[in-house]
């Protein structure tokens, strides 16, 4: 029986965790797994085979990271050998700087899940984490086409050893959730707007708070709900209040059932400035609401627009086949005196005629069930066992 181990840093987080946790599952059924963790403490998601919590806990300091780096290979490639591992899949920078450096003779398989040229690491590290991809991996993973395109042309890696695989959209599971706490989502607005992600630079949340004032002196009962935490949330709060709508944008946090209130939502925004894929985005259309998306470096261009030029320059707003996308923001921008940037107003004409146009609005949420058939568990997981 083949032997195959999947590292991931923890077992509650996002996309990339719920994906090892889906691929532990569906290989245990024919393969011996084995699922390394390296902070066991919380753990979301149902999972197969052997769970190997190595408890080397995550760490600010510098020298202690890099001290946690040289454990973690320490016990993996003892993991490796005592169980004769095969082939070892690793997802996200820090599982797969310890698979590659963790060597027992077995076939590693890595997987990036962020626009590397665009993201936001010091170049020391992207550099040498790029350098060990190259050099050590049998097989890239680009969770996007974009993903691949930037790996290849942007960051050196060879073409012949890359390939796409998307993250898997559960969207009747994510249905059947909603459902069940729809209750929770009873009073939000007639003209709702939803978003969700990490309050971080990397999602561009401000883009939407100032694109917002322009849909309140349109629609003046539309609500802002913006679900997630992080770093940004005093400065955005603070971006609401100065724009003088701070009645109308509502900061939710963290909520354990946000898709409740997402499929009650008029529309989806997602405003980020680079992304792997967005699996909100795709969680969104699976709730069948309408998307609004900025057209950023790479996903969801490749999930609103298939069959386009997976890098697009876009100038204008595109009402697409599966949704509406908008240029891309830029850096931080959090003067409420500015006028708007051509994104945000792009941002806010896209939501104002999806919140008054019914007719429109509908076809989206039609279309967006449709699209997100294509990122079914079973058709993912059939990618990566057609990978293995």
């Amino acid at each position: 029986m083949k032997k195959i181990a999947i590292i991931i840093q923890n077992l509650n987080g996002g996309g990339a965790e719920r994906t090892a946790a889906n691929l532990s599952l569906y290989f245990s059924e024919k393969y011996e797994v084995h699922l390394i963790v390296f902070d066991g403490r919380i753990i979301s998601y149902p999972h197969g085979g052997m769970l190997h919590d190595l408890k080397v806990y995550p760490s600010k300091s510098k020298v202690q990271k890099a001290i946690n780096v040289i454990r973690r290979v320490i016990k993996t490639s003892a993991l490796k050998r005592k169980y004769g591992i095969e082939t070892t899949i690793s997802l996200m920078e820090e599982s797969n700087i310890v698979n590659l450096l963790s060597n027992s003779g077995d076939k590693k398989i890595t997987s990036i899940r962020n626009f590397e040229s665009k993201s936001s690491y010091n170049s020391f590290f992207e550099n040498f984490v790029m350098k060990l991809v190259r050099r050590k991996s049998d097989c890239v993973v680009a969770l996007s086409k974009g993903v691949e395109e930037d790996l290849i042309d942007n960051c050196g890696v060879p073409k012949e050893i890359v390939t796409t695989i998307y993250n898997p959209c559960d969207g009747e599971l994510l249905r059947e959730k909603a459902k069940k706490h729809a209750s929770n989502a009873s009073e939000m607005a007639e003209y709702s707007v939803s978003t969700m992600g990490r309050l971080t630079e990397q999602k561009g949340q401000w883009h939407l708070i100032r694109a917002f004032k322009k849909v309140v002196e349109k629609i003046p009962e539309a609500k802002l709900y913006i679900f997630g935490q992080g770093i940004l949330e005093e400065k955005l709060k603070k971006l609401a209040t100065d724009l003088d709508i701070a009645n109308n944008v509502k900061f939710m946090g963290f909520v354990e059932a946000p898709h409740a209130y997402i499929a009650k939502s008029k529309v989806f925004a997602f405003p980020s400035l680079y992304e792997g894929l967005g699996n909100v985005l795709l969680e969104a259309m699976a709730c069948g609401v309408a998307c609004v998306a900025a057209d950023c470096y790479s996903g969801p261009r490749e999930v609103m627009a298939p069959g386009t030029k997976v890098l697009e320059n876009l100038d204008d707003i595109e009402c697409a086949d599966y949704g509406i996308l908008v240029s891309v923001g830029g850096k931080e921008h959090f003067n409420e005196t500015d006028p708007l940037t051509k994104d945000e107003t792009q941002l806010a004409n896209a939501i104002v005629l999806l919140l008054s146009n019914g007719e429109k609005r509908s076809c989206y949420e039609k279309k967006s069930l449709e699209r997100v058939k294509a990122f079914s568990p079973e058709k993912i997981m059939s990618d990566w066992e057609r990978l293995l």
